[in-house]
This record gives structure tokens, C-alpha cells and sequence, in this order.
């Protein structure tokens, strides 16, 4: 494997913005210059991922491979570094059945499969996933509803992987999409998936939902505050309650 000092650091200008730990320059004990985030530094060891590289890939050295002052520097670093969760691959799968009730009415069950892949070098400590589901309303399709919350708990070694069947919830609707004596109720729309720290910190956020995506992207706080939202709460497009 190639030591992370021959990696070039070509994308520090274009990446420093949008990474977490301090950015700056280390050496080896040979003298050969590297850029990195420093993530954690534990045990005498080092993590950090090597930001020239795609993805910020993390590595791990005990710090005795750096030269002295870039140690001192890692140890100065180190002293007011917040806690970073590792790099996650989270997906979901979901399961939708269908069942006619009647002509137009359609009973829907719907479930979900969350697979998270830790890809870093550092364990995920305990954390609790919140997995809740959102339902649009047939008659009208700007209102939407919390319909179940479902949670569980999970704890990811380092490189490892993390599989739970997450329960789900029934719903009726009416499946009449012309006709005007329709009579709505919520069909599934999308799931919003977040996981937090026993702290409350929000680790990872993932939706099904484009729209609820841009929100979260411009504002990150409304994934805590969705997992608050109590259940069978009528929301507004916005995915806010009405006042």
C-alpha cells in the first residue's frame, strides 16, 4: 500500500471550505511534504484523510512517522479538535405492497432495509438512527403527513457494516386519479433517514425526497427538527406544520 505521503495535494484550495478539522501542512520523518484535514488523534495515533485526494480518503499513522514539528503542530491542532464521525455509505431500500380494497381504495404497507458501511478508519460510536416516513395527501397532492417514526440503535466498527429491517406503516387511499368524487387520503411519498450521536449530534442525514434534499442542503438543522415532528402532523410543501 502507498504510503499517503506520495499522494499530491492538487484540490486543497477547492476542498478547504467544505472540510470540518483544520486543514494545514505535515512532514515525514524524510522531509516529503503532505496537506491534511486532521481528524483524530488517539493513542499516539493519527488520522486524518489526505485532501488532495477524490473523496478525502482517511489514514491512520502513529505519530512518531511525522517529523517534530509537524507533531508539535498535530498535538497543538488536536487540543481544541471537535469530534468528527467517520465517512459513512448509507442506502435504503424500500418496500412498497400494494392490496385493492374495492374499486379505486388501495390499502399500502411500506417498510425499508437501511444498509450503513462505515469507510473509515475510526469506529462509529453508539448512535440511534430515526427513520420517518412522510405521506402525500391523493386529494391535495401540497399537503403532506408525518406518518410513522420508526428508530434503532446501531454502533459501526471501523471498515465494518451495518444492516437493520426498519418497520414501517400501513396506509389507505384512494387510487382514482380522475375522478371527482375522490375521496384522498395519504399514499407514501419518501422517508427522511437520520442518524445522531448520543449527544443529539446529526452524523448523517439521507431522504428520498429531492425537494426535502435542497431544503437540508440549505438548511441542515430542519433533519433534527423533522425527527421531532409529532407523528400523524398535517404539513405544509414546505414540510412545516401549519400554524
Amino acid at each position: 500500500m502507498k504510503s499517503p505521503f506520495h499522494v499530491l495535494s492538487l484540490g486543497l484550495l477547492s476542498t478547504c471550505a467544505l472540510l470540518a478539522g483544520p486543514t494545514f501542512e505535515v512532514k515525514n520523518e524524510q522531509g516529503r511534504a503532505l496537506h491534511i484535514e486532521l481528524l483524530e488523534v488517539a493513542d499516539d495515533v493519527v488520522t486524518f484523510a489526505t485532501t488532495g485526494e477524490k473523496g478525502g480518503k482517511e489514514h491512520s499513522l502513529a505519530i512518531g512517522k511525522f517529523d517534530a514539528d509537524s507533531q508539535a503542530k498535530i498535538l497543538e491542532e488536536a487540543k481544541d479538535l471537535k469530534p468528527r464521525p467517520p465517512k459513512l455509505d448509507v442506502t435504503v431500500s424500500v418496500s412498497k405492497k400494494r392490496d385493492k380494497k374495492g374499486y379505486y381504495m388501495v390499502d399500502q404497507t411500506v417498510s425499508t432495509k437501511v444498509s450503513i458501511r462505515n469507510l473509515g478508519m475510526r469506529d462509529l460510536p453508539k448512535s440511534k438512527g430515526y427513520m420517518t416516513y412522510f405521506g402525500r395527501d391523493r386529494s391535495s397532492p401540497d399537503e403532506y403527513k408525518v406518518m410513522a417514526r420508526k428508530t434503532f440503535d446501531c454502533q459501526i466498527a471501523a471498515r465494518g457494516l451495518f444492516e437493520v429491517a426498519v418497520a414501517g406503516f400501513k396506509t389507505s387511499f384512494d387510487s382514482d386519479k380522475k375522478g371527482s368524487g375522490n375521496i384522498g387520503g395519504f399514499q407514501y411519498d419518501g422517508y427522511l433517514l437520520v442518524l445522531m450521536d448520543e449527544a443529539g449530534n446529526v452524523l448523517h442525514a439521507k431522504t428520498s425526497d429531492p425537494a426535502l434534499r435542497s431544503m437540508l442542503e440549505n438548511e441542515p438543522a430542519k433533519a433534527e427538527r423533522l425527527t421531532k415532528v409529532d407523528l400523524n402532523k398535517v404539513l405544509n410543501k414546505e414540510l412545516e406544520p401549519y400554524e
